[in-house]
This record gives C-alpha cells, structure tokens and sequence, in this order.
C-alpha cells in the first residue's frame, strides 16, 4: 500500500501491507456520477495489527486546487474504530457496573468522533462516581466540591472536574461542539481519578502492602502475624504487629483497639483474651486463627 493508515496499536499513522481486497465500484446511466468503494484488510508492518479498512470515492468528491483545478479525495475508514490519542483505562473490569457502562459507550462515542456525545458522557462519569460513593448536594458543582471535602480527591483534583462539568454543559446545554484535543486532556483527568478511587487498591491487592482503613482488614492483619509458638503468651497489640505498625495512623489504631477488646469481651474473637494490667492492655494468644490472604503473596 502506498499511503500509510493509521495503526490503533503504534498509535500514528503506519505502512501497511494489504492481505485481502475487494473493490467495487458504480455509478448513474450517464456516468455523470461515479463511485468508488474499496474494502480490504491490511496488517501493519510494524506491529502486525490486523484492521478493516473501507476507502470510499466518488466523483463529487473533489476540492478546488490553487488554480482551480478538481482534486478528488477519498475518505477512509478504519475498523474497529480507534482513539487517535490516549487510552482507555485497561481493567474496567474493576469499574463500579454503572460506571463501567457509562464509561465505554463514552470511550465508544469518542472513537466515532461524536464530539458532543463524548462531552456528555465525560460529564456523566463524574455524577455516577458522585453517586456511587453517595455524594449528595444541590447541582453537581456542590458535588464535585464534597468529592475533596470528603477526602476522596485533592482540591486541585476536584477543580480539574469542574473543566469537565464545562465542557459538558456547553455541549449539552449550549450545543457547543468542543475541541478533540480538549476531550483528550479530559479523557486522561478521567482516567486518573477512576484508576485512584477504584482499580489502583484492587490491582494492589494481595501483592504490596497498603495503609489499613477498615477494621476487618486489622483483625485479619492480626491473624495473619499469629504464629503457633506464640500461644500462650502475652503481647502488646504493637508487638504483634511489629513492622505492620506502619500501615495504621494513630487515630485508625487507637480505634481499631478499642473495638478488638470490645469484640474480645462479646466473645466475637476466640484466639486471644485482653488482660488489662495498670494503664496498658496485653493480648494472650489462646490459638492460632484461621489464615487469610493478606499484604505480600
């Protein structure tokens, strides 16, 4: 092939060799108007990604050139369409069902050049993640405000989703056809916080360790530092925990404490008995719990 196709998989434009074609071609009874319609599959002859492509021609196709003169142009079409720029997020998988979907059929508008519809969905995005971690207030620019209020984003995070609130309201409201090269920035501001707020922890999990927010996941970080040759004797919780001390704030860990001993009392943990001496609190170790998957695999 002579002129070079764009390649979803180099992300630019590419040579590609053609593997199969099939070309049809047509027109009125007078041959006043004629066309053109090539179908073909082309493999890049970098990467060796497969595509669709459809070349289309007719004779009313054509721009005036510096002197006038007719100069036909073909338009062409590659399948499955294809973001000229960026990415999509990789393990939507992860993505909150509602999300997800609201997600791709925007990444799918986006690929078909529908400007305005992709605005929409960018804007759309960010009332199902508001809705998703129940963020409630009068519009959604309260809302995306409360997002850094409620410590789910940094202010400079929650400004940057006032752009897409924008750009939105102009396409949907204004009917104001925004720039591709705008939507790419927002597009990768989108990526950004839903691989933060939700496929980041997920993709982290069971393979490093991670700050401990949630009260289960200390009783299981617990269970999980509890050896055989430690039944029968005392320790300080921190003793137990030893290096994993680090993934506690003070405030979660004077918390989650006071609740294990609560849990202790209410016979709701067996392996380990609180004995309260002077001003401190020590765990005797009565069995070895049963083993979850926690922290480092």
């Amino acid at each position: 092939m002579k002129e070079k196709v764009f390649c979803k998989n180099c992300k630019g434009f590419r040579n590609h060799k053609e593997i199969h074609l099939v070309e049809k071609r047509g027109g009125d009874d007078d041959d006043n108007f004629q066309w053109l319609n090539r179908f073909s599959i082309i493999e890049c002859l970098g990467c060796e990604n497969t595509s669709f492509l459809e070349v289309y021609g007719d004779t009313e196709m054509y721009e005036r050139g510096e002197y006038g003169e007719q100069e036909y142009y073909f338009d062409n079409t590659v399948y499955p369409p294809h973001l000229k720029k960026g990415e999509e997020i990789e393990h939507q998988e992860h993505l909150p069902e509602k999300i997800k979907i609201i997600y791709q059929e925007t990444i799918a508008a986006f690929k078909s050049n529908s400007s305005l519809l992709t605005a929409g969905g960018l804007r759309a995005i960010i009332e199902a993640i508001c809705n998703n971690l129940e963020i409630t207030g009068r519009n959604l620019a309260d809302r995306i405000d409360m997002l850094s209020k409620n410590g789910h984003l940094t202010k400079s995070e929650s400004d940057r989703l006032h752009s897409i609130r924008f750009l939105g309201n102009d396409a949907l409201h204004e009917i104001e056809k925004p720039k591709a090269e705008h939507l790419f920035i927002l597009l990768e501001i989108v990526n950004h916080l839903l691989n933060n707020l939700y496929v980041n922890d997920k993709l982290m999990e069971g393979k490093v360790e991670k700050m401990i927010t949630k009260y289960d996941d200390f009783v299981r970080l617990i269970q999980n530092k509890i050896e055989k040759d430690m039944i029968g004797k005392k320790y300080h919780l921190t003793k137990i925990l030893d290096k994993s001390m680090r993934l506690l704030t003070k405030e979660n860990f004077g918390v989650f404490q006071s609740r294990f001993i609560n849990d202790i009392k209410e016979n709701n943990i067996k392996f380990a008995k609180a004995i309260k001496e002077k001003d401190e609190v020590t765990f005797e170790i009565l069995e070895k719990p049963k083993l979850f998957k926690f922290g480092i695999s």
